[in-house]
């Protein structure tokens, strides 16, 4: 077996000699370097290739498993500046593996791995190959994706255990404390997201990994020339051989359960997120009622404070209105005699205030008016849509 994890995909699919290099060496698609199959986050695919001979000369598998790991998660109680900082990083299994009919050896390479997805590899792979059939190869890498599966899913849940945990401090946070933890709990849903998503990813491929071997172990793994050759007469090859592919088998089958119950904890999860959401939102709904509250008993100290002076500029306005009238120039006081002189002109007074305050009043009533029939206009036009414009629809034949 040669393993190889120094192959960067990224920049071999930019140099064509690079490209012909590996298919020439390993014959590797030509679509498995193209852009959409580099988008996508998983995926299962194989294919026996044929010699000059016309005989099956080996088996390709390539594969690719996506998982996410969140590292570090800021606490509830943190600055906003830190509620979407949570750390993570996206691993991936990018794997092609190459089996050779004639040597019986697997040429395994991934693509771009972590340092410690490398190292995970290698023990992974180092003491549980049986060369003899192409595909036994599937399981320990299988298994190290359940592995990095069930470290995420835990990861999640562990990030919610922490938030539920928080309710039991029993505090009364102000308004900005609990924003702040619906924020932090709408930010981890991304990630549930996500990890629930490459989850029915990694079934899916671990389903397609055990149909295609199930089909294999349906047919010899090399042309009869080559079996007969390695054969010692007695059977023997080929008993060992069917053991090792129904045991590959049934770990697959081991593995894909597992991812299950990996996904129904993932949902558990999410059902759990779900909750503190809808808790998280109460807090902020219940934080915002009381804070109306308090606004609207301050408005109504006010409104008892201009209320009371509104009632002693009242008291006084009769008292203003007869010291002002016997101000003006229509009484005049002898102060000699003491008498009172009314001037004859006296009508004056009321023929000129009552038509200006009656225009006043008439114009008061019309600014009024018209505010009251723009408000209910610009309501009807908002309910029909009419504020956006008319609409018009087009259709292009």
């Amino acid at each position: 077996m040669v393993f190889s994890s120094s192959a960067e995909a990224d920049k071999v699919r930019t140099c064509q000699d690079c490209k012909a290099r590996f298919v020439e060496g390993l014959k590797i698609p030509g679509f498995w370097w193209s852009k959409w199959f580099k988008r996508l986050n998983g995926y299962f695919g194989s294919e026996a290739t044929v010699g000059q001979d016309g005989k099956v000369d080996g088996y390709n598998t390539w594969f690719r498993f996506l998982v996410k790991h969140i590292s570090e998660i800021p606490s509830p109680g943190g600055s906003m500046k830190t509620l979407h900082n949570t750390k993570y990083e996206w691993l991936k299994l990018n794997v092609f593996i190459r089996w050779d009919a004639s040597t019986k050896k697997h040429i395994v390479v991934a693509f771009d791995p972590k340092p410690h997805i490398h190292d995970l590899l290698i023990e992974h792979l180092v003491d549980t190959i049986h060369s003899e059939d192409p595909h036994s190869i599937y399981v320990p890498l299988a298994q190290l994706a359940v592995d990095l599966q069930e470290d995420a899913v835990w990861r999640i849940r562990d990030a919610v255990r922490d938030v539920e945990k928080s309710r039991a401090a029993r505090y009364n946070p102000p308004i900005y404390s609990a924003e702040r933890r619906l924020f932090h709990v709408h930010d981890l849903a991304r990630h549930t997201v996500h990890v629930f998503e490459t989850l029915d990813l990694t079934a899916q491929t671990l389903h397609s990994m055990m149909e295609y071997h199930n089909r294999f172990a349906d047919r010899p793994a090399t042309p009869p020339a080559a079996e007969d050759a390695h054969d010692d007469g007695t059977g023997s090859r080929s008993i060992r051989t069917g053991h090792q592919q129904q045991q590959a088998h049934d770990h697959l089958r081991c593995f894909l359960e597992a991812i299950q119950a990996l996904r129904l904890r993932s949902t558990a999860n999410e059902k759990r997120l779900h909750n503190e959401i809808q808790y998280s939102f109460n807090l902020v709904a219940q934080n915002i009622s009381n804070k109306s509250n308090d606004i609207h008993r301050a408005v109504q100290s006010d409104s008892s404070v201009m209320k009371t002076v509104a009632l002693a500029t009242a008291a006084f306005i009769p008292m203003t209105f007869v010291a002002t009238l016997f101000g003006t120039q229509f009484f005049l006081y002898r102060a000699d005699d003491g008498s009172w002189n009314m001037s004859d002109k006296f009508w004056i007074f009321f023929a000129t205030g009552i038509p200006f305050t009656s225009l006043f009043a008439f114009l008061s009533y019309s600014y009024h008016r018209r505010e009251v029939f723009g408000r209910t206009l610009l309501s009807l036009r908002q309910n029909r849509g009419l504020d956006r414009g008319p609409f018009i629809e087009t259709i292009e034949l």
